[in-house]
C-alpha cells in the first residue's frame, strides 16, 4: 500500500498499478456526465479529455487512512463517479451531492451503490439525517472549469460569491461530521484570469489559504497537508513557453488538506476499529490507549488504564476488561455484610479505621461477627447492595430467660444479682434457659 508521506507521487509504478486496477475492475468513467464542461487548463493528467479526472488511488488512500472500514462518507461536491464507487467497494457508505442532474444520472449508470443526491449542497447538507465518519470532497477551483450555466453552480459565481458559498457548504458539512473524525479537501491554487481588455498579472487567488481559514473558523483543526504530485507530461510540453513569457511555473500538484474535528488520537483508535477491549463508567473503548486519551490524556496512559481495569478494588469497579470482569476480594465481614477493607467498614459505620481494625482483631465476644474471611464469590453490585442493610455493631453474649444481654454485668443489674451469680447460673444445668450465645 502507499506509504503515508506528505508527497503522494502518482508517477510511481505502484500508484499506476493501483489506478489501473480500479479503472478496469470497476469500469470507472468519471468523465461521463461532464461532456459540456468548459475547462481553462490543459494540464490535466488525461490528455484524452479536457476535464479533470479524480484519482481513484487517492480515494483509496484517503478512505484507508482516515475513515473506519464501515464508516459513512459525505461528499458535498461529488462530481464524477470515482469517489463514490471507491468508497462503496471499500466497504464505506457514501453520500455524494451534485448540482448537475446529468452528472448524477451518469454516476448512477456506473454504480447504484452510492447514495447519489441531485441538488444544491448549500440547501441539502443541513437536512441530512445521518452523521458521517469522514468528509472527503473536491470543490470547484473557482472558474477553472465551468460545469453549467446554473447560477447556484460555484463555477459561475464571482470570487466573493464563490468564497461565501464554499464556506457555507464546508461549515454545514462539518456539522454533519461526528466528533473525533477527519475532514479532507482536495484543492489547488488558481490564478486570476487575464484576458484582452482586462489585463491581470495572473496572481494566485489564495484558494488553498482561504479553504484552511474557512475550516478552522468553524472548529476544524488543520492537521495534515499533503501534495498530490501529478504527471509532468502535459505541463512539460508548454511549460517553457509559459515560463519564458512571464516566469509562471506550471503547477503539477494539488493540495490534499486534512482537518480533524476533535481529538486525532481518539479518531485514530476508532478508525482502527475492532471489538471493544474495556469499559470505563459505562463507556466502551477499543483499547486501553483509547480510554486514556478520552478520559484524561494529561494524567492517564494505557498501562494505568489496564492496571485499573485489572484491579479488584471497588474504587475501580467501573473499570473493566470486557470478558474478564473482575470481582471484589472480600476480606472482612460484619455479620453477613461483606467488605474489602477496614476503610470501607469505617465509612459505613462512622468509626475510625483503627477502631474497625481493633474490633476485627478483638477477642471480646460482642465483636465476634467482626472477622476476616476468604473465598467469597460476589459481584460489586451485590456487595454494595448488601451495604444497604442495617449493620449490627455488637452482638449479645448471653441469654437469660429469653432476654439477651451484652455482658454479665448488664444481666446482673437487670435481675438484681452479681455478675458472678449470673456466671454460676449459666454453668448450672438446672438453669437451661441461661446460656452463652457463642462458643
Amino acid at each position: 500500500m502507499i506509504t503515508p508521506f506528505s508527497v503522494l507521487d502518482t508517477r510511481t509504478k505502484e500508484w499506476k498499478k493501483r489506478k489501473e486496477h480500479w479503472i478496469t475492475t470497476y469500469g470507472i468513467q468519471s468523465e461521463l456526465g461532464r461532456e459540456d464542461t468548459q475547462s481553462k487548463t490543459i494540464f490535466w493528467d488525461n490528455p484524452s479529455t479536457n476535464v479533470s479526472i479524480f484519482d481513484p488511488v487517492l480515494c483509496e488512500v484517503m478512505y484507508d487512512w482516515f475513515s473506519p472500514k464501515d464508516g459513512k462518507v459525505l461528499d458535498p461536491f461529488a462530481g464524477g463517479s470515482v469517489r463514490g464507487i471507491v468508497a462503496e467497494e471499500m466497504g464505506r457508505s457514501y453520500t455524494g451531492i451534485d448540482l448537475s442532474e446529468s452528472q448524477i444520472l451518469a454516476n448512477k449508470e456506473q454504480s447504484d451503490k452510492p447514495n447519489w443526491i441531485f441538488g444544491d449542497s448549500k440547501k441539502i447538507v443541513f437536512g441530512l439525517e445521518d452523521e458521517f465518519d469522514f468528509v472527503f470532497t473536491c470543490p470547484p477551483y473557482y472558474d477553472l472549469e465551468v460545469y453549467s450555466d446554473n447560477k447556484s453552480d460555484l463555477s459561475q459565481m464571482s470570487e466573493s460569491q464563490f468564497d461565501e458559498s464554499l464556506e457555507s457548504i464546508l461549515y454545514q458539512s462539518s456539522l454533519k461530521l461526528k466528533n473525533n473524525r477527519f475532514f479532507a479537501i482536495v484543492v489547488s491554487e488558481v490564478r486570476e484570469p487575464s484576458v484582452t481588455g482586462n489585463y491581470s498579472i495572473g496572481k494566485y487567488r489564495g484558494l488553498v489559504h482561504k479553504t484552511i481559514q474557512m475550516c478552522e473558523k468553524h472548529g476544524l483543526s488543520f492537521y495534515n497537508d499533503m501534495v498530490l504530485f501529478n504527471s509532468q507530461h502535459q505541463a512539460s510540453r508548454v511549460g517553457k513557453t509559459y515560463f519564458d513569457r512571464n516566469r509562471k511555473i506550471p503547477s503539477v500538484h494539488q493540495n490534499v488538506l486534512v482537518f480533524v474535528k476533535g481529538n486525532p488520537d481518539i479518531a485514530t483508535e476508532e478508525i482502527k476499529g475492532g471489538e471493544p477491549m474495556c469499559q470505563v463508567n459505562g463507556t466502551k473503548y477499543l483499547t486501553f490507549r483509547h480510554a486514556a486519551i478520552d478520559i484524561d490524556p494529561n494524567k492517564l496512559v494505557a498501562s494505568e488504564v489496564e492496571r485499573r481495569c485489572r484491579s479488584t478494588k471497588s474504587s475501580y469497579k467501573d473499570w473493566q476488561i470486557i470478558g474478564e470482569e473482575t470481582k471484589p476480594k472480600i476480606k472482612y465481614v460484619v455479620g453477613n455484610i461483606p467488605f474489602e477493607s477496614p476503610i470501607q467498614i469505617s465509612k459505613l459505620c462512622e468509626l475510625s479505621e483503627m477502631e474497625c481494625r481493633n474490633r476485627i482483631e478483638s477477642n471480646n465476644p460482642i465483636y465476634r461477627h467482626w472477622k476476616k474471611v476468604d473465598g467469597w464469590d460476589i459481584t460489586y453490585e451485590d456487595m454494595e447492595s448488601m451495604w444497604e442493610y442495617e449493620i449490627v455493631m455488637e452482638y449479645p453474649i448471653i441469654k437469660c430467660n429469653d432476654i439477651e444481654f451484652y455482658s454479665l454485668k448488664e444481666a446482673g443489674e437487670y435481675f438484681g444479682i452479681s455478675s458472678e451469680r449470673v456466671r454460676q447460673k449459666i454453668k448450672d444445668s438446672k438453669h437451661s434457659d441461661w446460656i452463652y450465645l457463642y462458643k
